[in-house]
């Protein structure tokens, strides 16, 4: 067989069944008349990249600035803004597109507001906002996306879907080999907001999926972001977390060990003594008397 090679692809973490279609690719220069632009709700999804210019975003309450490179992932139902420097030249390449084709995807441009409920919407696992590593590769890609929207036929609908699809493989490919270029600020608010919720629910336990979900990404990317913003992971954050309350309560008030245990959610006084000297270093007994 020499250097032949019999590949099987591994499943997928998570079934992605694209089918997406392409509504409107354009790019131009942005005079001034259009230095500020608001939408309160996007019909479909779109991409938008700066081949050139500088100023701010809007988008999910979040401010970020534009720079060139910078790529914003609008979805359905999203509102959006962007202002731009006065002076500075501004070149945008964006794309509007429906992630599965269906039978309203054909509709003239504009899409109506309204046409946003129930439709597919990208993973969160996609931040609203990137800085790409590789910007030549993006602008090819976007220009023969471009050259395919403008003719007909069977082989130009599927070349734009297989262009579309590598524009979003190239998005992730930029979270995951260049995660610097993603955006810190978003990624820090997420940290944040995760040690907040771990912070209400210190007599419980940590249920990453529902974490997840609730601050609306990806298991997989909250557990990476945590770790790169603090060093470790989730559960061993949220430990910490309940032995250092544990041991201020023992040291500023005379409840029983036994009752500081089921506090921060331990039944077994005995797990909970294992557990803290694990952590601190010492037990709670020895705590109480220092």
């Amino acid at each position: 067989m020499g250097g032949a090679r019999f590949v099987t692809p591994p499943p997928p973490a998570a079934p992605l069944p694209f089918s997406p279609w392409l509504r409107l690719a354009h790019d131009y220069p942005v005079d001034e008349s259009a230095r500020h632009f608001a939408r309160p709700c996007l019909g479909d999804h779109a991409l938008h990249y700066f081949h050139e210019g500088r100023g701010s975003y809007l988008l999910r309450g979040e401010s970020f600035d534009i720079r060139p490179g910078a790529v914003f992932l609008v979805r359905p139902g999203e509102a959006y803004q962007f202002t731009l420097d006065p002076g500075a030249r501004v070149t945008m390449y964006n794309l509007h597109f429906d992630l599965t084709e269906n039978e309203l995807s054909r509709r003239p441009f504009p899409v109506p507001p309204e046409d946003w409920r129930n439709k597919e919407r990208l993973p969160e696992s996609l931040p609203p906002f990137q800085q790409l590593a590789d910007r030549l590769e993006y602008e090819r890609t976007f220009q023969r996306l471009l050259s395919a929207a403008a003719r007909l036929g069977i082989a130009a609908e599927l070349e734009r879907k297989s262009l579309l699809l590598e524009l979003f493989a190239m998005l992730y490919r930029n979270l995951s080999l260049a995660p610097a270029h993603a955006d810190r600020t978003l990624h820090r608010r997420k940290v944040e907001a995760a040690i907040d919720e771990l912070g209400r629910n210190l007599a419980g336990t940590v249920r990453l999926a529902e974490l997840a979900a609730k601050l609306e990404i990806s298991r997989a990317l909250l557990c990476r972001i945590f770790r790169e913003a603090t060093g470790v992971g989730i559960q061993r954050y949220f430990a910490g977390m309940k032995f250092r309350a544990a041991q201020s309560e023992l040291q500023s008030t005379r409840l029983p060990i036994k009752e500081v245990a089921a506090k921060y959610g331990f039944s077994d006084v005995h797990h909970f003594t294992r557990r803290f000297r694990q952590i601190t270093g010492m037990t709670p007994g020895e705590i109480r008397q220092k």
